[in-house]
Formats: structure tokens, sequence, C-alpha cells
């Protein structure tokens, strides 16, 4: 199975998209996507005192500029709760606060992404046509590579890397 990588190019910079790299969710009415390398700065545990201390200093990560009192997990394995969405192998959604509740309390990798990104029908297919965005399809296995093995400050060169595309040939590309 594959999935959506969505890449903000440093036409963005400056913007909440600055080196943001998205994992594309729907793309039938519009676009909906979650950022996976902006943590917000604010820690789980200060979200949700009751998280434990297994949890208290993990980030929460900025999942876009929608809605950010709502909350995503992205996680490897099913919880057994009933809303929860596999999006690949090893790679499961949910918005429900009874699957965040498990995920707290188990030891499995996840992300709690708040809000998401949203495009109006044909504004993304604007801004990519703008050269905002490069987007690709990546493997499953290549996303677990992104998500779970490589630093929030590398994610932006990898998934670059993962579309074909080298950093040092987007303007503004690889850090010094």
């Amino acid at each position: 199975m594959t999935l959506t990588l969505l890449v903000a190019t440093p036409q963005l910079r400056g913007s909440v998209f600055e080196r943001g790299v998205l994992l594309m969710l729907d793309e039938q009415n519009g676009a909906l996507g979650v950022m996976l390398n902006q943590p917000s700065g604010v820690r789980i545990g200060e979200l949700l005192p009751e998280a434990g201390p297994s949890a208290a200093f993990l980030p929460a990560y900025n999942g876009g500029p929608v809605e950010r009192s709502a909350g995503w997990c992205l996680y490897t394995q099913p919880t057994g709760q009933l809303q929860e969405h596999q999006l690949a192998d090893g790679l499961w959604l949910s918005r429900d606060r009874d699957v965040l509740a498990e995920l707290l309390s188990g030891d499995q990798a996840f992300y709690l992404l708040l809000g998401y990104a949203g495009w109006a029908p044909g504004q993304l297919k604007r801004e990519e046509q703008e050269g905002s965005w490069l987007w690709g399809e990546v493997s499953a296995e290549d996303l677990a590579e992104l998500l779970w093995r490589t630093s929030d400050e590398a994610k932006w060169d990898a998934a670059l890397k993962l579309l074909g595309t080298p950093p040092e040939n987007v303007v503004g590309g690889a850090q010094a």
C-alpha cells in the first residue's frame, strides 16, 4: 500500500508550513493532511495531566493550522477501540480519546498531532502549480522509517529524498 506525502518547498518559508512534511489523509473533496515534523513546544503531560509519568515529557505535534484543539493519534498497532482507521500495514490513525488513553498507558510509539491542514477543492492543486509543494507516493516501510527512525529536524530532507528530489536541488534545501 502506498501513502501520499506532501513536502513544503522553500516558497513557504515563514509560514506555518515551513519545511513541513505532511501525510495526506483524504483527497476526495478538497484535501486533508497532518504535519509530521513540527513539535508544538507543548508536552503531552501539560495538555493531559492524567497522562502519567511515561508520557508526561512526550511532545505534542502541530498537525496543522485547522482545529488545533482537536487531536489525531498516529500509531503502529491497533488498540482494540472502535474508532481506529488502518492507513497501511503498521500505521493506524484515530481521533478517539479512548485510543489516546490506550496509547498513553501502553508502550507503542505514537504521535499526538494537534490540528490538521485542509484545502478547499482545487486549492492544493493551485498551490502545487505555484511551486509551494512537492508530493509523491511512498511505501508504508519508507514512511515508517521517516516517522519512527528519523529526527524531526531531518524529516524534511529525508522526505525530499523519498520523493526522488535531493534536498540540495531545492532552493533553500539541505541545511549546512
